[in-house]
């Protein structure tokens, strides 16, 4: 992702007059005022291949608010914005969003639903002006950075479509499909019971459960609560009515095949597939009928409870399917469905219903395993936090503890910008929401050195001081800690009544150390090195290569041996002298 070059922001003063009784006691509030706003670039070509690609970033520097008088520390006071319009003056219509930090970052998608609530056409390339807003009151005039002009050329939105994401957001990967692009989406979803989740539009526009009433299943745009399932996971058929802003779920705990075949099928909530395995008599073609009894929750189904919450009693409802193998519907009544059968023996009936546009059924040879869950990738990067204009993978920990999802390792530490996101990535530098990891917006405990994580995008994490540290890692118990290393590690030899640690110097290359130890008797247990004399930070390893949290140490006989070490690589070598 390009990157900006540079981030200068001068603040100068507007001032606010404290009424007091006395001359003496007056305190003066100096303001933001316009100074630069940096664009990552200023064409862009969008398209719904680059829709989760992050595309343009827009940065400002740190805004202090300087009071007359030391003591009086007025906090919360700056309330900033990003405006986009068509227009250089800002007349007419402006796009706003209300921003916490010193960046803005829009992927495709987002940068696209921008374009399209400005009104502007698609596949065109159109001029769009963007600016900082600040403002540090009510009753005060508010003020703007430099305009930055952006060429971009937007894509048409496909409202047939929307996205269901979690409860931080981020999307699932699940979508709903509006046949006449009316507003009423359906499809099957895989969830757990009391899931959480809120539904977005193409345009960008997120449905929420009303929070005013409390009713479940009933829709707004406004507050902040969720929608959530009943207390019953698996799959779901659902509707979603903006127009009528209600929605509802058929839970459908089984579907049996009858006719040619006869089974019972299971639901993988991963793929979304409903499969049986069966034995075929020959091979050709079957006729068989699929049907099932749903549970039908909508808010006619709510009763108010003595918690003040609501109970919810499901309606039974029947579900069956008919039409062809390719294009399956649904409905109460089972039709006969045509399936081609490829062998004799035993096979597999599969209903896929992934596709919220088109679902199938098909028959294939032998039985199918359940796909298992997607395993984290073997490294975790951090971009955003070294030096350089791009915002590149080249810092990176490597997983420790893969059951418990433990990720640890030295990186070299200068960022920038102040601040960085963890994303999981095998290799490349697509931005993929649902692999990153950062603070949530309002979380206001985590710092630098400590910290809890969300899995989205949300706030970036701060960074250290520029240096070298140890990063650890927990993606299970989503939380983070940071290590300085110095200019020493430490070396424990592993003999039976020595615990000293001895120091091993920096050689000036950043991350390596090297230095002369001695052996008086073999070592018992192996060597380990640590980033701290307090123990802090364990390394052992073998064949030249370093483990962090290792019970191995790195065995060693008696002897003089000159140490280097690489904390960056995970490399180290051991010469007798």
């Amino acid at each position: 992702m390009k990157t900006i070059n540079s981030l200068f922001l001068s603040l100068a003063a507007l001032f606010i007059l404290s009424a007091c009784e006395d001359d003496a006691d007056k305190y003066y509030l100096s303001s933001l005022t316009e100074n630069e706003l940096i664009a990552s670039t200023n064409n862009i070509v969008l398209t719904e291949d680059i829709a989760q690609k992050n595309v343009l970033s827009l940065a400002w520097t740190d805004r202090t608010l300087a009071i007359s008088n030391p003591d009086f520390k007025p906090t919360n006071l700056l309330k900033t914005s990003i405006q986009v319009a068509l227009n250089e003056d800002f007349s007419g219509t402006i796009v706003e969003s209300t921003e916490t930090s010193l960046s803005k970052t829009y992927n495709g998608a987002e940068l696209n639903i921008v374009t399209n609530n400005l009104g502007v056409e698609a596949n065109v390339a159109t001029k769009f002006y963007f600016r900082l807003k600040g403002t540090t009151g009510n009753n005060i005039e508010p003020a703007y950075s430099n305009v930055e002009v952006i060429t971009i050329t937007p894509y048409e939105l496909d409202m047939r479509f929307a996205s269901m994401l979690d409860q931080n957001g981020t999307d699932t990967g699940m979508s709903l499909f509006s046949v006449n692009t009316d507003g009423v989406y359906k499809g099957f979803v895989g969830v757990n019971a009391w899931y959480n989740f809120l539904i977005k539009e193409a345009n960008g526009t997120i449905w929420r459960n009303d929070n005013e009433t409390g009713m479940p299943f009933l829709l707004t745009t406004a507050g902040d609560w969720k929608c959530w399932f009943p207390g019953v996971g698996g799959c779901y058929y659902i509707t979603f009515d903006t127009n009528n802003k209600q929605w509802n779920g058929i839970q459908i705990p089984t579907l049996n095949v009858s006719g040619d075949i006869d089974a019972t099928m299971e639901f993988n909530q991963t793929n979304r597939k409903w499969t049986a395995t069966f034995n075929a008599n020959a091979a050709g073609s079957m006729t068989i009928q699929i049907s099932g009894t749903g549970k039908l929750y909508d808010h006619t189904c709510a009763n108010p409870n003595d918690n003040g919450g609501y109970d919810t009693k499901a309606k039974d409802t029947p579900m069956a399917f008919s039409g062809s193998s390719t294009a399956l519907n649904l409905g109460e009544t089972a039709g006969n469905i045509t399936v081609n059968v490829p062998q004799a023996g035993e096979c597999t009936l599969s209903i896929d219903l992934s596709n919220p546009q088109q679902w199938t059924v098909s028959v294939e040879e032998g039985s199918i395993e359940p796909e298992p869950e997607p395993e984290e990738g073997q490294y975790l990067y951090l971009p955003g936090i070294g030096q350089g204009s791009d915002w590149t993978y080249d810092h990176k920990i490597e997983v420790y503890y893969k059951e418990e999802q433990k990720y640890a390792g030295i990186v070299d530490v200068n960022s920038q910008y102040g601040n960085y996101a963890m994303t999981l990535f095998s290799s490349g530098d697509a931005w993929d929401t649902g692999k990153m990891y950062t603070i949530a917006n309002d979380d206001s405990e985590s710092t630098a050195e400590a910290g809890t994580l969300v899995n989205g995008q949300a706030k970036n994490i701060p960074a250290p001081a520029a240096g070298l540290y140890l990063f650890d890692v927990s993606l299970k118990e989503l939380t983070y800690k940071t290590y300085a290393v110095g200019n020493n590690i430490y070396c424990y030899y592993g003999i039976e009544g020595d615990n000293n640690l001895y120091p091993i110097a920096t050689t000036g290359t950043t991350g390596e150390y090297s230095g002369t130890i001695t052996l008086s008797q073999d070592s018992n247990w192996g060597i380990k090195f640590y980033i701290k004399d307090d123990w802090t930070g364990a390394y052992g390893g073998s064949n030249g290569k370093l483990y962090y949290n290792s019970n191995d140490g790195i065995p060693l006989t008696a002897g003089t041996y000159t140490i280097t070490v690489n904390l960056i690589d995970g490399t180290y070598s051991a010469s007798n002298k």
